[in-house]
């Protein structure tokens, strides 16, 4: 089955990446070329042109967030924990379209991501009326999830001795953001919140908890240091695509302030959306989508 809490999506604007509840047995077979692996990352969602050098900016920066999201030693290059990471979520992947799928031929479970995996990722969105891509998108991702899910044993419920609610787990102490810092990220993804209220506002933890979901996180509504971790990923990929789309030097950092606030206006203005600085996951999805476009 697929283990929600270690999904990632980078789509990075939310580039989204699965693994598997069960780990793989076997890593790499093989040391990735540079042009494999930037395969990989383009698969994965990653904002990243097939025919990039392992140099460009982006590709190295996506390297980055990978190696951040999975918590590997951060160097932008394609170190041996990067590797066998990459051939972990890939073989997973295979096993998972294998399951739901069922190609003919079934995929080989490789480290891999060819026309052969991209097939069958647009075999399964077609299926399920999603944009036909062949990119595992946060759609793909969370629908990818639920199709698991569903086949998962369930405890039958006994409704004369119903389950006593347990207390939300207690939210450790911010290491990457302030309080003011995360709030700034719930508004500009566009959720309601009160600005001078605690993390533990109804409305706030909702909102924490939206976004638990939609990154495939534990909904706990609180901000633990996985949150942490995802949430500076996801910023620091939307700034990515901002630079890369408006071909500024906007700079990549984690943080949803004035200056993203301004890139996100001129992308609105630019694709004839509205024009209002939030980024919602509408805005995100379209901010990828173009990202990737050759020549983006």
């Amino acid at each position: 089955m697929w283990n929600a809490r270690l999904m990632s999506g980078v789509v990075w604007g939310s580039v989204a990446v699965i693994v598997c509840s069960q780990s793989v047995n076997a890593a790499r077979s093989q040391d990735y070329s540079s042009a494999q692996f930037i395969s990989v990352l383009n698969g994965l969602g990653y904002a990243v042109p097939l025919d990039a050098p392992i140099t460009d900016p982006r590709v190295q920066q996506a390297i980055r967030d990978f190696q951040i999201q999975f918590r590997l030693p951060v160097d932008g290059t394609l170190n041996n924990p990067t590797q066998d990471q990459a051939a972990n979520i890939v073989q997973s992947l295979q096993s998972a379209l294998n399951r739901t799928v069922k190609p003919s031929p079934q995929l080989p479970v490789s480290q891999f991501y060819g026309k052969q995996t991209e097939a069958a990722v647009k075999q399964f969105q077609q299926q399920n009326r999603l944009p036909v891509t062949g990119i595992v998108t946060l759609e793909t991702r969370q629908r990818l999830d639920q199709i698991s899910s569903d086949s998962d044993p369930r405890i039958p419920s006994n409704p004369t001795n119903p389950p006593v609610a347990s207390n939300p787990p207690a939210r450790s102490q911010l290491s990457i953001y302030t309080e003011a810092e995360i709030k700034a990220i719930l508004s500009g993804f566009g959720y309601d919140i009160n600005q001078q209220a605690a993390l533990s506002d109804l409305p706030t933890a909702r909102a924490i908890r939206d976004l638990q979901r939609i990154y495939g996180l534990s909904e706990s509504g609180a901000i633990d240091r996985e949150t942490e971790e995802k949430f500076s990923s996801v910023m620091r990929n939307l700034r990515n695509n901002l630079k890369v789309i408006l071909r500024s030097n906007f700079a990549i950092a984690q943080y949803y302030d004035a200056a993203t606030q301004s890139a996100i206006r001129q992308f609105q203005s630019r694709y004839g959306l509205r024009v209002d600085g939030i980024a919602n996951l509408e805005v995100r999805s379209r901010i990828d989508a173009e990202a990737r476009r050759p020549g983006g």
